[in-house]
């Protein structure tokens, strides 16, 4: 027989629910949005990754660590040039949050769903 282990619904916020506090958790939130991004340019790209590394001007090790998940040492402004160099225009927007509530970060692709 086995036990089951307690449940908890998470937040909706894996960075709050890490115990980051809510600037920290909205700083990584777009952090990892971008980064998602540039993913994604990296991976559907037919180009092999010695010729991405020439054209954002890294080292090739770095293109891999992105295609890895390697989030880790790489900035939001880092991460925001290398989508430029690649051609894609980054959309940011700010709107007050409703009467009575703080302010959160919303991914472009929650609003759309």
């Amino acid at each position: 027989m086995s036990k089951e282990e307690p449940f908890t619904t998470g937040s909706g916020d894996i960075f709050k629910d890490f115990g980051f506090s809510d600037e920290e958790a909205a700083a990584l939130t777009i952090k990892a949005s971008l980064f998602r991004t540039l993913q994604k340019a990296l991976k559907e790209t037919a180009k092999p990754q010695k010729e991405l590394a020439e054209k954002l001007g890294v080292p090739q090790p770095k293109i891999s660590d992105i295609i890895n998940g390697k989030m880790s040492g790489f900035s939001v402004e880092r991460i925001a040039s290398y989508l430029l160099k690649l051609g894609y225009n980054i959309c940011l927007d700010a709107q007050p949050a409703p009467s009575g509530s703080s302010g959160r970060v919303i991914e472009k692709k929650l609003l759309s769903a």
